[in-house]
């Protein structure tokens, strides 16, 4: 289906400064715990912006980047496309060193 990213994510948080500082965007096709970093959230890069782009139904995670050049604030949003509807599942703001992991639990129910 076809999704402008930014639009969506907006709507989802009013309150984000989309790609204020840069971000990405992955899909999430399993989870690997042998890791406790972002390596654990298994997936491909996909583009995302303010334009139209054809996205499959999954998970998918969102990396913003907020905050000022020498003092970004990384937030992690993971989403679920189905259906042609964009759902929040979790998010972690200003994400320090082991952020994937309190991703985890709502991942397990959702792959």
């Amino acid at each position: 289906m076809i999704l402008n990213w930014q639009e969506e994510i907006t709507r989802i948080d009013s309150d984000i400064k989309f790609r204020a500082q840069g971000g990405w965007l992955k899909t999430v096709d399993q989870l690997d715990k042998s890791v406790k970093n972002g390596y654990s959230l298994v997936g491909e890069f996909v583009q995302a912006g303010n334009f139209e782009e054809e996205y499959s139904e999954g998970i998918y995670l969102d990396c913003n980047k907020e905050g000022s050049a020498k003092k970004p604030q990384l937030d992690y949003r993971l989403f679920r496309f189905k259906d042609g509807k964009v759902r929040l599942l979790d998010m972690v703001i200003d994400g320090k060193q082991g952020w994937a992991v309190d991703l985890w639990d709502a991942l397990d129910g959702e792959l």
